[in-house]
């Protein structure tokens, strides 16, 4: 199933392939008639094998334009009141065999492929003529400049600094456009991985799994860096290391730009994902804001964020979202809000990670399960005395420690996120858990 929750994806050659892209295109450009289409891509080898078969699917019924390989949120930021449909060929974070299709309306907003694509999608014929026309096609003719601007307003937002930091860029589609802003605004920047390469050399482009942070944990060691940040592979997820080599979560992250903003906007709604530590919402309180909590993804947080009148939203998966830019994704505002902080308080990011970093969490563990609805009602069950919600598969608060557990959207796992008052509870508790899914899971096999 290549139509997922938040987007499009699968490996390309067997899950996606330029037939597939042809009908996509066709699809997409018969329910946008006569609309303005943006589209761009990554650098995965994937996408750009697809790109010309959807744009000439596209081009048989709406106006296309080619912004060339790009970010996601800079795909976001020039869709935004300037096109009817922003189109991405990108598979973000996942391994270089993967490619696949994000898609936004004029807001930013991201389509449904569930609910929005998958029921108008059907396939066509890929004919020879049509092959002979994705090969012949002249990506200049459609050419437009959305770096122009993108560069200008940051450059005008971020102060310029002489701290010395380091970046990862993980060979992915940031190596173009925020690469560029990055030199400009850091005199003192270590660049590493700064080249373009779908095949991702140096390691996998995610920013959550650990070996794919050694090489940034690396740099800002023998560099002496204040710190250090990673993107993913599309450029829509920040990781983020201490001067120590320390990773620091989203949820931390999510807290110390929170505080930074309320000092700016009191009263501020601030959206988080229900997976974050409680730390969120305490100091969204404690400076006079509103923490709004939210069910995982981007999806839903961003139309959240448009219904509340958020001013920003932050996930334990590394996504950070302003309304000063849209109400979408964007790293570079992350990062300055926290050198803002270290500034501020005049603190190192270590000292900031040590005071927001609390309670002890579990971070996010996965189990690969036969029923995962069964599994949730059997948990909730052993769990009846505690405070139940179901926002997103199931939070469980109890006395000195809760926990989320729900079904992953794409494949038969159950996540799961545990935090407690104390790291002994915490341990105890994510073993109690552990070995209840395991208990009901072999029950399903007897």
């Amino acid at each position: 199933m290549v139509f997922k929750a938040y987007d499009i994806r699968g490996v390309y050659g067997k899950e996606l392939d330029e037939s597939f892209a042809y009908s996509l295109g066709k699809c997409i450009g018969k329910k946008f008639e006569n609309k303005n289409i943006l589209v761009g891509n990554d650098v995965r080898i994937g996408s750009k094998k697809l790109l010309p078969y959807f744009i000439v699917g596209l081009k048989e019924y709406a106006d296309v334009f080619y912004a060339g390989t790009i970010s996601t949120p800079l795909m976001y930021f020039g869709t935004k009141g300037k096109y009817d449909l922003g189109v991405i060929l990108t598979a973000s974070h996942n391994p270089p065999e993967y490619t696949g299709f994000k898609m936004c309306d004029k807001e930013a907003i991201p389509l449904s492929p569930i609910e929005e694509i998958k029921p108008i999608f059907k396939k066509y014929e890929l004919t020879e003529s049509i092959k002979e026309e994705a090969k012949n096609l002249n990506l200049d003719d459609l050419k437009v400049d959305i770096i122009g601007e993108y560069k200008k307003f940051f450059l005008k937002r971020i102060h310029k600094s002489n701290r010395k930091i380091a970046v990862d860029f993980a060979n992915g589609a940031t190596t173009i456009a925020e690469k560029s802003i990055l030199n400009e605004l850091f005199e003192n920047a270590v660049f590493i991985n700064d080249y373009p390469d779908g095949n991702f050399p140096a390691h996998q482009p995610d920013t959550l799994k650990m070996e794919c942070l050694k090489d940034i944990i690396k740099a800002v060691k023998e560099n002496n860096c204040e710190l250090g940040l990673i993107f993913d592979g599309d450029g829509d997820r920040l990781g983020i290391v201490d001067e120590e080599g320390n990773v620091l979560r989203g949820d931390i992250l999510t807290a110390i730009i929170a505080r930074e903003i309320l000092k700016e906007k009191p009263k501020a709604k601030i959206v988080y994902d229900l997976r974050c530590s409680k730390i969120v919402p305490e100091i969204i309180e404690k400076y006079g804001g509103i923490p709004i909590k939210s069910r995982v993804g981007h999806y839903f947080i961003k139309k959240l964020m448009h219904e509340v009148d958020a001013e920003f939203a932050g996930e334990l998966s590394n996504h950070f979202y302003f309304k000063e830019i849209g109400y979408f994704e964007s790293p570079l505002l992350a990062l300055n809000y926290i050198l803002k902080a270290m500034d501020e308080e005049n603190k190192s990011l270590s000292e900031l990670n040590k005071e927001f970093n609390k309670y002890p969490h579990s971070g996010e563990i996965n189990f690969k399960v036969k029923d995962q609805k069964y599994i949730m009602e059997k948990i909730k069950e052993h769990f009846k005395d505690c405070k139940l919600e179901e926002l997103d598969g199931i939070s469980i608060y109890c006395k000195n420690f809760w926990f989320n557990l729900r079904p992953s959207n794409t494949e038969p796992l159950l996540r799961l996120n545990l935090e407690a008052d104390d790291e002994k509870t915490m341990k105890e508790k994510v073993e109690e858990i552990k070995n209840l899914i395991a208990e009901i899971d072999k029950s399903l096999s007897q």
